[in-house]
């Protein structure tokens, strides 16, 4: 483990834990009930805050998924412009790690080497454009994906975890829509994630920027907020 990597790790371990400074900058924080099938099948409790780097302010979101037989430990460090610049995931199951991912954005090369009882894989290339990545089975990374504005779309390079690969992709801005938090009707705006392989992702944010809820078609998933933020 690198100094950094064990700076993510230590930091995801006392931000869940909730024994982070007073002084420590929370942009966000709660939960996402994981249901699959309208059965509720998990819960991914989270929290998204600034850190300071010798560049100035980067944001990390930590987060710990817990299903059935399973859990997910992740750490997305972004810059303020949310670009990647490091993804640490652990899934467990079992009493026994089942795999490890390790990811950096280091100039225009995107690196990944993935960990897991089938062997190990290592990834890299070149990455052109916007890039994006999200920590499969965890849904607080949905924060940083683009909004774009009203008739507009984004083009992205895609990598989900599990494999660690680039795919193009396309954010688009639905409109807007009302979704239920805590038994509660809430105005929210409705984004879309379309992958070249046709993989299909949803997302929803409020007026003030807060990510709400997630949706993946393929695998029958609606990740929705266990409350209203409190801020």
């Amino acid at each position: 483990m690198t100094p950094r990597t064990g700076m993510l790790a230590l930091a995801a371990a006392l931000l869940l834990a909730g024994a982070l400074p007073a002084q420590e900058i929370i942009m966000d924080a709660g939960a996402f009930v994981i249901r699959r099938g309208g059965t509720e099948a998990g819960r991914e409790d989270f929290a998204i805050r600034s850190v300071t780097v010798p560049d100035g302010k980067h944001l990390l979101a930590v987060s710990t998924a817990r299903q059935p037989g399973r859990e997910i430990q992740a750490a997305l460090e972004v810059t303020a412009d949310h670009l990647p610049v490091t993804l640490q995931l652990t899934e467990s199951g079992g009493g026994r790690v089942l795999r490890r991912v390790n990811a950096q954005m280091a100039g225009q090369r995107f690196s990944a080497r993935i960990v897991s009882i089938d062997g190990e894989t290592a990834r890299e290339f070149p990455v052109r454009g916007r890039l994006c990545v999200l920590g499969d089975g965890v849904y607080a990374d949905y924060y940083f994906l683009p909004r774009p504005d009203e008739g507009e779309t984004r083009e992205v390079t895609l990598v989900r975890s599990s494999d660690a690969r680039g795919i193009a992709a396309v954010v688009r801005r639905v409109g807007l829509d009302t979704i239920t938090i805590a038994g509660r009707a809430v105005p929210a705006t409705r984004f879309t994630v379309r992958a070249g392989d046709g993989d299909e992702r949803q997302f929803w944010t409020t007026s003030d920027g807060d990510l709400m809820q997630v949706a993946i078609s393929r695998d029958d998933i609606l990740a929705v907020r266990a409350e209203l933020p409190r801020h």
